[in-house]
């Protein structure tokens, strides 16, 4: 785990990192990422996903405001070498907005009228599954219940094109604990994500470990029976400008 001071003058804090794909010990695939932190608290979240079994590359970009509710997004997949789709969203107080494209040339144009702002959008990097842990307010019930959520796809490995979905579900706080990672060690906030009765229903258990310094960065997940999936952090860098 390493900060860097840099001159520059431009007032942002960028966090770079690495988190790898393991099962049974094996690598199937990494995600490479950088966040930027901005003095009017928007936080802008740039990935690089692979995934070696199911052939998925995936090209993501993310702007949240200060209350983390997503305002843009931009979401490109790739399966097998092929272009899956591509799309780009925006989110206001009133209305979500898509324009994407499917392979081979199927265009897709959405407008979602909202009674109330959506509070997180799921583009299927790890980094972003502990960004919908920003949810949880500390200062409540153990476990909590979060309507207004959006997904870019409802498949497993995010493979589909994307496109706006509506979903539900529950967050526990497991609680706080100190874990040791490849990429060091880190105080963490542990979540069990609470998908019964969601549109993913038939997800395994799924437990994140996020850092506990308000970023939310993705420490460690563990996906369980019958996948046993397991992502950790195999670098950070935190940078002040």
């Amino acid at each position: 785990m390493a900060v860097t001071e840099t001159v520059g003058g431009l007032e942002y804090r960028l966090v770079h990192g690495a988190i790898r794909y393991t099962h049974d010990e094996r690598m199937r695939g990494h995600e490479r990422f950088t966040i930027s932190v901005h003095r009017d608290g928007s936080r802008i979240l740039r990935t690089f996903s692979e995934i070696f079994e199911t052939r998925v590359v995936r090209d993501v970009s993310m702007r949240v405001d200060d209350n983390w509710h997503p305002r843009d997004a931009f979401v490109r997949v790739t399966v097998d070498n092929r272009f899956r789709g591509s799309g780009w969203f925006v989110f206001d107080e009133h209305e979500a907005q898509g324009e994407a494209l499917h392979a081979p040339a199927s265009r897709l144009s959405q407008r979602v009228r909202l009674d109330a702002p959506v509070r997180s959008f799921g583009t299927h990097p790890i980094l972003g599954d502990g960004w919908h842990t920003a949810l949880f307010d500390m200062a409540g019930p153990p476990q909590q219940y979060f309507e207004q959520i959006m997904m870019s796809s409802y498949a497993f490995d995010g493979s589909t094109g994307p496109e706006l979905l509506p979903v539900s579900f529950g967050i526990e706080l497991v609680g706080r604990e100190q874990i040791e990672v490849p990429a060091g060690e880190f105080r963490t906030r542990h979540f069990r994500f609470l998908l019964a009765r969601s549109a993913f229903d038939d997800h395994p258990p799924y437990d994140v470990w996020v850092t506990d310094d308000g970023d939310y960065v993705m420490v460690r997940a563990y996906v369980g029976d019958p996948r046993h999936l397991l992502y950790e952090l195999e670098r950070y860098e935190a940078v002040r400008r």
